[in-house]
């Protein structure tokens, strides 16, 4: 071992040891053993391009946390964290540079840490790292809180999958190949369009690149009508038919109503002229037609006599026609005394010959206390122009009602 070895001085005074700073470890996991030193991103710049997954949030969490309690064990008084003293190397590595002393735990990590959070892709992670540093007084519940968040997320076996694909989000954002990929040739890079950045998967970094835009095959499909809108368009169709069948009356009507609006007194039209008004016709006299008014009939009784109050007729059928059978109904009202029995008969009267014929005899017992009976005649009528019907009672006394005249008007005898 030689002198220099030995760190011995060539005029032989006590030998000075010098104690070098040990380096920043380099975690490259892209492969190939290259010197990534000094090459990188810093952590708003990286934020601002790529979105972190749960896992990458945690790892730069936990970088960030380590970094704070390593300038913690230096002397010094503590400084404020700036934004740009915050680098993210290609490797994967959140590092602080340029600060020799403690650091200050204050609103400039509490922030950073919160970017992250609002950063990451997983929303639920992202809230409760967001959770664990708000209230926070001190620094080092602050670690202790936001170490029991990340820590579900940092498996020590997927680091270095972790960081290489921080890795990757570095590359893409400063616009660099990945180290050890693939040489392009020289004639084809004289000659192509070089290709843009490469972009890791799952993050939102946007590409140099153009892409003819995607259609959707649910658009350009063909589809058939559905039944509904076929139902639609026969409706349209009904009413579009329809109104163009109306439109001419509507039409005539709107104008007939405008000219009565504007020429209230226009006599030319037919809407405001007010018809005269014919009386209703008189009755047919029967001698204009060659024939001869019948007689009105006599039934030679009283319409009320005695123990009998009233005799009334009435067609059971609502009306009667010649030389047909012909029902009456008779109500004879009583006195009310005691009355054993009505009797009465059903007489046709012939207007024109004076002809009467005369019907048998219907008797109807009385109850004691009633006030009147009822009952049904019925007889056959003869074929004569005019006729009159009568309903005349013989006991307990003599009574007619008024006669039914069939038919019931403009009678002719001939």
């Amino acid at each position: 071992m030689n002198e220099a070895a030995l760190g011995v001085h060539a005029s032989g005074s006590k030998p000075a040891v010098t104690r070098p700073e040990p380096s920043e470890p380099t975690d490259d996991d892209s492969g190939g053993g290259l010197d990534v030193s000094g090459a990188g991103v810093t952590l708003p710049t990286l934020l601002a391009v790529a979105r972190l997954t749960p896992p990458q949030a945690a790892q730069l969490v936990a970088d960030l946390v380590g970094q704070v309690e390593l300038a913690g064990t230096r002397r010094g008084r503590p400084v404020t964290l700036q934004d740009d003293a915050v680098m993210v190397s290609d490797g994967g590595r959140l590092t602080i540079d340029g600060v020799t002393s403690r650091i200050e735990v204050d609103d400039a990590i509490v922030g950073l840490i919160r970017s992250i959070a609002t950063n990451c892709r997983g929303s639920g992670f992202g809230d409760l790292l967001s959770e664990s540093v708000s209230g926070a007084t001190d620094p080092e519940g602050l670690i202790r809180r936001v170490r029991r968040v990340i820590d579900p997320e940092l498996d020590p076996v997927g680091e270095s999958r972790r960081r290489r694909q921080i890795g990757e989000l570095v590359r893409a954002t400063t616009g660099r190949s990945r180290p050890g990929s693939r040489a392009v040739d020289d004639r084809e890079a004289s000659t192509d369009v070089p290709d843009g950045p490469s972009v890791p998967a799952g993050s939102l970094v946007t590409s140099t690149g153009w892409y003819p835009p995607v259609r959707s095959p649910w658009h350009s499909r063909r589809r058939r009508p559905s039944r509904r809108q076929g139902l639609y368009v026969v409706l349209a169709l009904v009413v579009l038919a329809g109104s163009a069948a109306a439109a001419p009356r509507a039409w005539d009507q709107l104008s007939r109503g405008w000219d009565a609006l504007v020429h209230p007194v226009n006599t030319s039209s037919a809407q405001n002229r007010i018809e005269p008004v014919s009386p209703p016709p008189a009755p047919a006299d029967p001698a204009a037609g060659g024939g001869v008014a019948p007689a009105l009939v006599d039934m030679g009784a009283p319409p009320a006599a005695g123990q009998i109050t009233r005799v009334t007729a009435s067609f059971a059928d609502g009306s009667c026609s010649p030389g047909k059978p012909c029902a009456v109904r008779v109500d004879v009202g009583l006195d009310p005394s005691t009355v054993g029995a009505v009797t009465w008969k059903l007489n046709v009267y012939d207007r024109c010959t004076g002809e009467v014929r005369e019907g048998g005899d219907v008797t109807i017992p009385a109850e004691p206390g009633r006030d009147g009976v009822y009952g049904l005649s019925r007889t056959t009528l003869p074929d004569a122009s005019a006729l009159g019907i009568a309903a005349v009672t013989s006991a307990p006394a003599v009574a007619a009602s008024e006669p039914l005249y069939v038919p019931a008007e403009n009678a002719v005898c001939r």
